[in-house]
């Protein structure tokens, strides 16, 4: 069969081909071994396009070319045979029988595309197993929306386009331009505005929009075409509005394609009817969800729990539902179109608020199940699974905000989330949501929710210094004490009042009210109390530090770290351990203080306090006159700080010393050299900067502004390894590599420290993450 032959069979694309490289390759050796291969994915996620593509590059494997069959809307073994038949140029293709097309396939060394399966009924699949099991020389290739159970066969699923990692207001253009859907979305905006531009003010609306289209190539190339007369801000919003956008124009022949509601239609009726149920009943949760939230969820009359694994994973096998593999276990999500569809047949059961009653139930059982152990070994654990149901979690919690019997578990729960937010840095996050929750006239009936709601929202002001809104936010709370006489409550706006007061540099009050507050606690009852406790111990320490109290220092860390132990805590442990770092510092001793701020930063989970430890290493690298190093980590603290809250987030003390130490570091570099550096750091990657400093010896190694070393990815995952000591060839076992390669990253790695020798890393490693060596 020629070439042209070939592409006169093929869809016919003028656009050029992004992305896709891991799958081609996957594809392409599934087609090495197996004689009939399944490409499985939802409506347009690229399914032909990405196999049109393919088949060009592996036509040479097959001696008598490619034949592609369109078998949208068949579904019975007639048609299979016709359409088949008439692709690969049989005579009468309409009367060919299954026998016929088996023996005539039998000696044909050809790829046969059978494209668009979706329809295939169970009668089919045995005609397409017999043709497999028969021995045939012609490799079967499928797209299909439905996996094929073929015996022999493979599947391969096709996902979606890779997606920006971040959707902060801060991303750079840079990092999102990385992405296949970026990519995709700016080439096709180019064919209808030729020099269209995305500038770094666009860069957060850009991957906003990518992950509303789910990275979808045919959503991307829908929404790509509207920049002709919308700008990327209004493509989101008008997608926000209408339910059918973005669609395609009236030059578009194929009306599956048209607007993405039609081409979710016709997956909807392909399900049956307890599939169909299922599917809008799924839709009452955000983001991931897991198989036991399903089963408490969704498994009311006419589905049942036992029934709900089967339909789930058929849902998974149709492409309407994604599994992912999270760790040990599966997680499932809905892409948006998929849900929204869903959605919209919800109020045709009338079960939505039902939905929602379990879905809070369930929640805030689950929150209360992995908050009420006591913060310890398994923090990273909890913070993680806290991460994974947060969506939902915030989802139950504005439903709950609708009914005064409701209101109260939200309440709880919002401010009980006041220690993730430290942990994944989102300050700014937790305020909106105490904001929204605490605006709702519901939460009065509950005065003691509400007060601890107050403190913990002023807490979360205080941190980012907006200390007139701290205040305010205290004297509501104050009004509801006479109300509850709380202890815990009492005892921590206590502590609040003494964050705020030292953040206006009134160092003497601030020590008093954190010594009623701590006194206070022991006479509340409750883990939230000891977990406070610890808080607070952490915050006086450090007023003691700045305050030359050496003697406070020693009694009150003495005192904190106990407490540590006894229930077995590592997050305030960090905090406490870093404010005696910051003793350290004060004191002249910069080694010692730069040896525990990377103790704590290997082990912290808690983003805000990883933003005050690369600020100190920052602190002791220009206290040891390692001025440009001090510059790198100056960036990289400002970027965290920018992070957890838009700007340096402290109490005054430590602002002012902060200053001071930024002045001396500039005056040193002079301000073209101090702003390279700066910069330098700013864009590296917090493990990256940390990884460095460990592997100094003794504070002298950092490299200069503009050699800041970055690993890849590949490189983390090899020098992981190398701090527990594995060889060349156990690290390339490890990551399935070849020894030569693992020999290449680690050559790389050491050459971007300037060490000299692997176990100068796996030293750095092992200071970095003392735990995970031997392991």
């Amino acid at each position: 069969m020629t070439d042209q032959t070939l592409m006169a069979q093929l869809p016919k694309y003028v656009t050029t081909f992004i992305g896709r490289e891991a799958e081609q390759s996957t594809l392409g050796s599934a087609l090495e071994v197996s004689r009939f291969v399944t490409l499985v994915g939802p409506g347009g996620v690229g399914k032909t396009r990405l196999v049109s593509h393919l088949v060009q590059r592996l036509s040479k494997r097959f001696p008598e070319g490619v034949f592609v069959a369109d078998l949208a809307g068949v579904s019975d073994p007639a048609e299979f045979c016709a359409r088949t038949a008439a692709a690969l140029g049989m005579r009468n293709s309409g009367q060919v029988s299954p026998a016929l097309l088996r023996d005539f396939m039998q000696d044909l060394e050809a790829l046969v595309v059978l494209d668009s399966c979706d329809s295939l009924d169970s009668d089919c699949l045995l005609l397409l197993q017999d043709l497999v099991a028969s021995g045939t020389k012609s490799t079967i290739l499928a797209t299909s929306r439905r996996a094929l159970y073929v015996d022999g066969g493979q599947l391969v699923n096709l996902s979606p386009l890779s997606l920006p990692v971040d959707t902060t207001p801060e991303v750079r253009l840079s990092d999102v331009l990385v992405s296949e859907s970026a990519k995709l979305f700016l080439a096709r905006a180019r064919l209808v505005r030729p020099g269209f531009t995305v500038t770094d003010s666009q860069a957060a609306a850009l991957s906003r929009l990518c992950h509303k289209l789910d990275g979808l190539p045919l959503a991307i190339e829908l929404a790509a075409a509207w920049t002709r007369a919308l700008s990327i801000e209004q493509i989101i919003e008008r997608m926000e509005g209408h339910a059918d956008f973005p669609r395609a124009g009236a030059g578009v022949t194929d009306p599956r394609h048209r607007t993405l509601r039609t081409l979710t239609a016709g997956s909807y009726e392909l399900c049956s009817d307890d599939e169909k149920v299922l599917w809008s009943r799924l839709t009452v949760f955000e983001n991931t969800f897991d198989l036991p939230a399903v089963e408490a969820v969704c498994g009311q009359p006419p589905l049942t729990p036992p029934d709900l694994l089967d339909l789930l994973a058929s849902l998974v096998d149709q492409s309407v539902v994604v599994a992912d593999n999270i760790g040990d276990e599966v997680r499932y999500r809905l892409l948006r179109l998929i849900r929204d569809y869903g959605e919209s047949r919800l109020d045709d059961s009338g079960e939505r608020q039902e939905l929602h009653n379990k879905h809070l139930a369930y929640y805030e059982g689950s929150f209360n199940r992995i908050t009420t152990a006591f913060p310890g070994s398994s923090e990273r654990e909890r913070i993680e699974r806290l991460r994974l149901e947060y969506p939902n979690i915030v989802a139950a919690i504005n439903y709950g905000l609708q009914d005064p019997d409701l209101t109260a578990g939200s309440l709880r729960m919002a401010a009980g989330l006041w220690f993730f937010w430290f942990a994944v840095g989102q300050l700014s996050e937790g305020r909106s949501t105490l904001g929204r929750v605490l605006a709702s006239a519901n939460t009065d009936a509950y005065p003691r929710e509400r007060e601890y709601a107050l403190c913990i929202h002023a807490y979360l002001c205080a941190l980012q210094s907006k200390l007139r809104s701290a205040e305010k936010l205290l004297e509501q709370a104050a009004s509801s004490q006479a109300i509850t006489g709380d202890a815990l409550n009492c005892a921590l706006s206590l502590q609040v009042s003494a964050v705020v007061e030292a953040g206006h540099g009134r160092v003497s009050s601030a020590r008093e009210l954190l010594d009623k507050a701590i006194d206070t606690y022991k006479r509340a009852p409750g883990p939230a109390a000891e977990i406070l406790s610890m808080d607070a111990i952490g915050v006086a320490v450090l007023l003691a530090a700045f305050d030359h109290d050496k003697d406070r220092v020693a009694d009150l860390s003495r005192t904190g770290l106990d407490l540590c132990d006894d229930f077995e805590d590592y997050m305030w442990r960090g905090y406490i351990e870093y404010a005696l770092a910051v003793h350290d510092w004060i004191q002249n001793e910069a080694t010692r203080a730069r040896e525990l701020a990377l103790k704590v930063a290997g082990y912290v989970h808690d983003q805000l306090l990883m933003a005050h430890c690369i600020e100190l290493l920052a602190w002791c690298a220009q206290q040891a006159g390692q001025n440009a190093r001090a510059a790198i980590l100056f960036g990289g603290a400002d970027r965290l700080w920018k992070f957890v809250g838009g700007h340096f987030s402290g109490f005054h003390n430590i602002g002012a010393q902060r200053e001071e130490s930024l002045g001396h570091c500039r005056d040193a570099l002079g301000q073209k050299a101090f702003d390279l550096a700066y910069a330098e750091g700013f864009q590296t990657d917090t493990s990256d900067l940390l990884l460095q400093e460990a592997a100094g010896q003794d504070g002298s190694a950092g490299p200069e502004p503009d050699t800041a070393v970055r690993l890849t990815r590949r490189e983390k995952e090899v020098a992981a390894l190398l701090g527990r000591g594995l060889s060349n060839r156990e690290i390339a076992s490890e990551l399935t590599i070849s020894p030569r390669t693992a020999e290449t990253h680690v050559e790389n790695i050491l050459a971007k420290f300037g060490l000299e020798n692997r176990a100068q890393m796996a030293a750095a490693w092992a200071r970095l993450h003392p735990d995970s060596t031997g392991s």
